[in-house]
């Protein structure tokens, strides 16, 4: 009789071991609980997660039952490779006291369809959401937020969603809040949702890759405050047709523009400025063929006297000049200066330039002559290639 029993409690224990909870630490003041019946895993204390090695998380032998994720207010970190390849997680609900999210914390979660970020994150690790190709929606609440998050390489979930929402709506035409000032790295890489950009006078730089893939944007307005526009910054939006660089731009990254297929113009108010600007690459001429200052084409460009020298890549591609002037003032003409500009006929170097770098006529094949001055004593390679 007594073993009957034993084995009567024996069966009617066997479905309570099944569904137990399992559970252990996950930082100094953390503690994580698994639930397989609901397939929740869930975080709760103070402080720090750990961050873990690839396939160490102390629940990873979960990683294909788990489907929800909730972490409790009071926990401050989500530590590298934590979800890493949890490809059946759907939900994640990430509490406003995180500040950051570790490396490849969510990458391969190609179950989950939307991210919520908190105001709270400030730096997201280099490739958070890898992999997260169902990804559709980002959700924010606060923009200033958003655009001061510290985005490591590859760790935008916009990579994937492309499209981000502001307190449950979609952004489409964005406006900059004016307490920015400035775009961080990626900010809005991918997000091939928007279609028109406001940045205020707040915003002195705009990052690298800030719009980088953002191939719906057809409208972009940059202040006169902007001082340098960072590497890919708007590379492969291809939906934009001109673009106005202020005069308080000194610098353009490496192929900030490239990719800008669609770009037809280039407006300006002010030469000087354009021509002192640094061009790590080159510049949305070598899309836009056509460059215009105060609203008019300039054709016949006279470049102004306060000017010394002209910078890498100042007017390569414009094929819209059919002259150039140069004056007395320029010593210098730099490398790919007037590179591709194929309605170029005529030329006048002054005696004040020493020196004509690599490619500076390359491909100008309307010139029939040129005349070289005294002054002259470098001219690079390929500096007239293909002027037929």
């Amino acid at each position: 009789m007594k073993m009957k029993q034993f084995l009567l409690l024996f069966l009617l224990l066997l479905p309570v071991a099944a569904n137990a909870d399992d559970s252990g630490t996950c930082g100094d003041n953390l503690t994580w609980t698994f639930n397989e019946a609901t397939g929740t895993l869930t975080i709760s204390g103070n402080g720090d997660m750990a961050n873990y090695e690839r396939n160490k998380s102390p629940w990873k032998s979960y990683s294909q039952e788990m489907l929800s994720v909730l972490i409790e207010e009071g926990v401050t970190s989500i530590g590298g490779w934590a979800f890493y390849d949890c490809s059946g997680l759907t939900s994640v609900t990430i509490p406003n006291s995180v500040t950051s999210i570790g490396a490849y914390a969510f990458s391969g979660c190609s179950g989950l369809t939307s991210i919520t970020i908190p105001n709270s994150v400030t730096s997201i690790g280099n490739d958070a959401f890898s992999g997260c190709s169902g990804l559709t929606s980002v959700h924010i609440s606060d923009l200033e937020a958003w655009c001061k998050i510290y985005f490591n390489d590859g760790s935008n979930p916009l990579y994937y969603a492309h499209h981000l929402f502001l307190n449950g709506e979609e952004i489409k035409n964005l406006v900059i809040p004016n307490s920015v000032t400035s775009i961080g790295d990626n900010a809005f890489y991918n997000c091939s949702g928007l279609t028109s950009v406001t940045i205020p006078n707040s915003v002195t730089s705009i990052g690298g890759e800030a719009f980088s893939g953002c191939s719906g944007l057809t409208s972009v307005t940059i202040p006169n405050s902007v001082t340098s526009i960072g590497n890919h910054a708007f590379e492969n939006c291809s939906g934009l047709t001109s673009i106005t660089i202020p005069n308080s731009v000194t610098s353009i990254g490496f192929a900030a523009f490239y990719g800008c297929s669609g770009l037809t113009s280039v407006h300006i108010s002010d030469l000087e400025a354009w021509c002192k600007i640094y061009f790590s690459y080159d510049n949305p001429l070598y899309y836009a063929h056509h460059l215009f200052l105060n609203g008019e084409e300039i054709n016949n460009l006279v470049i102004p006297n306060s000017v010394t020298s002209i910078r890498d890549h100042a007017f390569y591609g414009c094929s819209g000049l059919t002259s150039v002037t140069i004056p007395n003032s320029v010593t210098y003409i730099g490398y790919s200066a007037f590179s591709n500009c194929s309605g170029l006929t005529s030329v006048t170097i002054p005696n004040s330039v020493t020196t004509i770098e690599d490619n500076a006529f390359r491909n100008c094949s309307g010139l029939t002559s040129v005349t070289i001055p005294n002054s002259v004593t470098s001219i690079g390679d390929n500096a007239f290639y293909n002027c037929i």
